[in-house]
């Protein structure tokens, strides 16, 4: 059994110190000062960055499913006609998308966030599903991601032991998932569990691999994780012993190209309700510990205005400096205003039909004609109102104590 060690990349600077004092109070005149030739050739030495390995095959399978560059597969392995006209289809989906949503979701983000939060904190983004896009597209320098739902994770393919008919057909499933994200933003819970069922996909895994390409990243590494009783994640090994109560996820390591930056992310498949969490406890713990982050909230089935889900809503209150969310993430009336700058976005209007109309804020209605947090238009649509897009966005910052 392994500890998982973050990776870490040391430079290591060779300097003279003079061990009995600093350097300003050990100076000393130097009265034979030595005469240097100023036309003399100044030799600097150039240190090469550290190369980073890329694993090829994780980073291929994300290129081909993504539509983005099948040449890691051998041509009587893949149906190339195919292929190219699915990569030609899945180009057109996300360039719409990424004009049309994404792009402008991340000026909009950068500017109004400018000097207002550390963006390179960890990001935490409960209710996530596989949906790395969105989160990324908010937080790119991001350097570790925790991604949590109840979605379970599944596996990738062997593409060398399939038909071509059989790629051809695992392809369109992966298309066919994502179709929600194309026109809504979200994926719908009970299209995405039947999605796991029905099609060749089954799990979110290939979804992860699809986002990671999109986002212009390579694969450095993937494993599977757990936790551990203590609450501490484990990569698995050879000793790990299957335990359908355990909570697992599945960890990667990306970077994005042209960089030399490795980040983490992370999705564990779990339950965060407060039954959830009496039945993982060392989950509980896990969380509890994990460091300061930002947290993204979306689509979230308004999961967190009930009272059976009061402990992930306390983990996020505390631990988040900084929160972006819609109307279904943490109500209004839980943020003390004396320690949360708020800031309210777009149009507030109920629920859509298929949610209670008891989810309706009306304290947050008012909020929203108080110039005091009224912070301006929305000028993109993300979430349930993708119909009307009589969208809403917050943001909380936690003030400085």
């Amino acid at each position: 059994m392994r500890y998982l060690i973050p990776i870490a990349i040391l430079f290591v600077f060779t300097f003279c110190e003079n061990p009995t004092g600093s350097a300003e109070n050990n100076v000393k005149e130097d009265n034979n000062p030595v005469s240097v030739d100023s036309s003399s050739e100044i030799i600097e030495e150039v240190i090469e960055p550290l190369k980073i390995n890329i694993d090829s095959f994780q980073t291929g399978f994300a290129n081909l499913i993504s539509g983005l560059d099948d040449s890691y597969f051998d041509d009587s392995v893949i149906d190339t006609s195919y292929w190219n006209t699915y990569a030609e289809n899945t180009n057109k989906s996300f360039s719409k998308i990424k004009k049309d949503r994404l792009d402008i979701m991340t000026s909009w983000f950068k500017k109004e966030t400018q000097n207002k939060i550390e963006d390179s904190s960890l990001l935490f983004y409960p209710f996530s599903g596989a949906d790395f896009l969105h989160a990324y597209h908010l937080y790119p320098n991001a350097n570790e991601i925790i991604m949590l739902a109840k979605e379970s994770i599944g596996e990738i393919p062997n593409f060398n032991t399939m038909k071509k008919k059989e790629i051809n057909e695992y392809l369109e499933g992966v298309d066919f998932s994502l179709r929600d994200i194309y026109k809504r933003s979200y994926f719908i819970t009970k299209n995405m569990s039947s999605d796991i069922k029905k099609s060749p996909i089954k799990g979110l895994l290939p979804l992860f691999y699809w986002f990671i390409a999109r986002t212009d990243h390579q694969i450095v590494e993937k494993y599977d994780v757990y936790i551990n009783e203590n609450g501490n994640k484990i990569i698995k090994d050879s000793s790990f012993i299957k335990n359908k109560n355990i909570i697992s996820g599945v960890e990667f390591k990306i970077m994005l190209n042209g960089t030399n930056k490795v980040k983490t992310l992370t999705y564990f498949d779990c339950d965060i309700s407060n039954d959830g969490f009496e039945k993982n406890p060392e989950f509980k713990i896990y969380l509890d510990n994990k460091r300061a982050s930002n947290t993204f909230i979306k689509s979230a089935s308004y999961l967190l205005h009930y009272s059976t889900f009061s402990e992930i809503r306390d983990i996020i209150l505390s631990s988040s400096n900084f929160i972006i969310e819609d109307d279904t993430g943490i109500p209004l009336k839980y943020f003390d205003l004396n320690k949360w700058d708020i800031s309210l976005y777009g149009v507030y209007v109920k629920p859509i039909k298929d949610f209670s109309k008891n989810r309706f804020q009306t304290d947050l209605e008012e909020a929203y004609k108080n110039d005091k947090y009224f912070a301006g238009d929305l000028p993109f649509s993300l979430g349930y109102h993708w119909g009307t897009e009589l969208q809403n966005q917050m943001t909380y910052k936690k003030k400085m104590e």
